[in-house]
């Protein structure tokens, strides 16, 4: 089952773009992205996201079944917002 969240940004999507690859080079994550719109996948995670003016939309369309929704939404926050 997917699940979307929406996280309020502040900074130009340029530079959460650019955090965001570094975090998925460091971890082996998959990331397909510009400052529009993306894919990401790896341990376990699969999703894309999007920009939306002052809004960061992530939909996560695979998790591990251990891993609860609270946790993948702390995950995104370290990923794109640190």
């Amino acid at each position: 089952m997917a699940r979307t969240f929406q996280i309020a940004v502040s900074e130009h999507p340029e530079i959460l773009v650019n955090r965001a690859r570094k975090m998925a080079l460091e971890n082996a994550v998959h990331f397909i992205a510009d400052e529009v719109e993306g894919h990401f996948s790896g341990k376990g995670l699969e999703g894309t996201y999007r920009f939306n003016n002052d809004l960061l939309v992530i939909t996560v369309a695979k998790k591990p079944p251990f891993v609860t929704w609270s946790m993948v939404e702390k995950i995104l926050h370290r990923f794109f917002i640190a």
